[in-house]
């Protein structure tokens, strides 16, 4: 029920999935009569066996208070949802919801990992060759170098889950490369990472090297992971927006657009943030998916499948043990 979208979004996405993947099941958390309506515009009737409607009629709103969610709403479809995997009734949930109330939620409800003092929010992006995990976007504003080290350990594990390497290049997200650059505590940071044998540190990198592929992992505060993301999204769209403009400038500008305008919307479509929705809340005891909040239908089913991909791999479990002291 969360998100710009609401519901919209999320019942063709979840009627997509249940045709692609036809041993999944799905539990759809909200208003009945308003769920009811749109299963019925999209034609849910070839998966209705597979596809639960749980009556929730209380609702996080974007503009809800965290503390305000964790005390008044309990029988929120969010916190239901979230209940459903603490009971073992549900693999893993995904939501577009307000950010802070699932945190707050998601740590009331199910609780954290022992040893988790600050569960993070990451996700895996494209670059220039193969994936970089990315975290903390937006979870933890103010870190400590033994956060940092934790995301590091958790990053590490989630980016096996979606890729299928062993070993990881880790590195800190700072101002520059040099070793005497940043605050005093990504330098400490860097130490800490130096001195694990768990973490292959690979030092520091500038936000452009996110999408080269020279780390595996790349580690930040909620702020810095935040707008790095977010300002490569934008990007993004402008660019996507610019290679439809050709079409309408003057004959010689529309003649050389035209031999572009292929290839920039084939660039579009392999790194459009749609196709790459979906991160996950690492240190939680569940698999926990936040979805773009602006997320379309195609946005939702993306978050939908690293969720599935969560699930398939127990990914909170392997986390308990590679956080075990």
């Amino acid at each position: 029920m969360g998100g710009d979208l609401g519901p919209r979004s999320v019942v063709p996405a979840c009627i997509r999935f249940l045709r692609r993947f036809p041993l999944a099941s799905l539990k759809l958390y909200g208003p009945p009569a308003q769920l009811q309506d749109l299963l019925n515009e999209f034609n849910f009737s070839p998966v209705a066996d597979r596809l639960e409607v749980v009556p929730c009629e209380q609702v996080v709103t974007q503009q809800c208070n965290p503390v305000h969610a964790l005390r008044r709403k309990r029988e929120s479809s969010m916190a239901c949802a979230l209940q459903a995997v603490a009971d073992g009734e549900a693999d893993a949930v995904v939501t577009s919801g307000n950010t802070g109330a699932l945190l707050a939620l998601s740590r009331s409800i199910l609780g954290t990992i022992e040893g988790v003092r600050r569960p993070a929010l990451g996700k895996s992006l494209p670059a220039e060759s193969g994936s970089c995990f990315l975290l903390d976007l937006g979870a933890n504003i103010d870190c400590s170098a033994e956060d940092l080290v934790q995301f590091a350990r958790m990053g590490i594990e989630a980016q096996r889950v979606h890729t299928g390497k062993r070993e990881m290049k880790v590195a800190l997200l700072n101002i520059g490369a040099e070793a005497h650059k940043g605050t005093e505590e990504i330098r400490r940071a860097a130490e800490l990472f130096q001195a694990d044998p768990g973490i292959g540190y690979f030092g520091f990198v500038e936000g452009h090297d996110i999408f080269t592929g020279v780390a595996d992992v790349v580690v930040c505060d909620g702020l810095m992971g935040n707008v790095a993301m977010k300002s490569a999204e934008g990007v993004i769209r402008l660019m996507g927006q610019k290679a439809f403009t050709f079409e309408r400038k003057g004959p010689i500008q529309r003649f050389f657009g035209q031999l572009a305008i292929k290839l920039l919307r084939k660039w579009r479509t392999q790194v459009e943030p749609a196709r790459y929705n979906g991160a996950s809340f690492l240190g939680v005891k569940g698999n926990v998916i936040k979805s773009h909040g602006g997320a379309s239908s195609e946005a939702f089913y993306r978050a939908m499948i690293t969720a599935k991909e969560c699930a398939e791999a127990d990914l909170a479990t392997r986390l308990s043990r590679a956080l075990a002291p």
